[in-house]
């Protein structure tokens, strides 16, 4: 649900006001990558399926009107596409306990890491090292240094 209203969030900021269609046509691609990915198996995810499709339809309709309009009737709703809203980004459903860092070991992506938004550098350090696919480049080796941007990533230099 949080990348659904990342993606309204960011197709809205680039038709109002940066008027760049391109960047909004990858935020609907990577909303539906997203939604390609996704493999629950709860009875919300029929809804949230649907959520997201609706609203990929609606953030692509004043790029490519015919074939939305099209797409809208088969997802079920009887009303014209051009007299349905604006999809309207949730705030709440953007907010995270979580976040993912990039890690990486001598300039190289080794790894990606959950962590909590109000995590210390130090627990960060300690969560970074302690990957396993992170431990396979950095055994029998000396690490020289970390480097941790909050909200990034960690780089680690061996």
């Amino acid at each position: 649900r949080r990348n659904i209203h990342q993606a309204i969030q960011k197709t809205t900021d680039d038709y109002a006001r940066r008027h760049t269609f391109n960047t909004a046509i990858a935020a609907v691609m990577e909303l539906l990558n997203s939604v390609a990915k996704f493999a629950d198996d709860e009875a919300q995810r029929y809804a949230l399926l649907q959520e997201a499709f609706e609203a990929a339809v609606l953030m692509l309709a004043p790029i490519v009107p015919h074939i939305t309009h099209e797409l809208w009737l088969r997802l079920g709703h009887s009303e014209s596409l051009a007299d349905v809203a604006w999809p309207v980004c949730d705030a709440e459903a953007l907010s995270s306990d979580t976040i993912e860092l990039i890690v990486q070991v001598n300039g190289k992506l080794r790894s990606r890491i959950n962590v909590a938004v109000d995590a210390t550098k130090e627990s960060i350090q300690e969560i970074a090292l302690s990957d396993e696919n992170v431990l396979r480049f950095i055994e029998d080796k000396t690490v020289k240094k970390i480097i941790v941007v909050p909200g990034r990533l960690v780089s680690i230099v061996i």
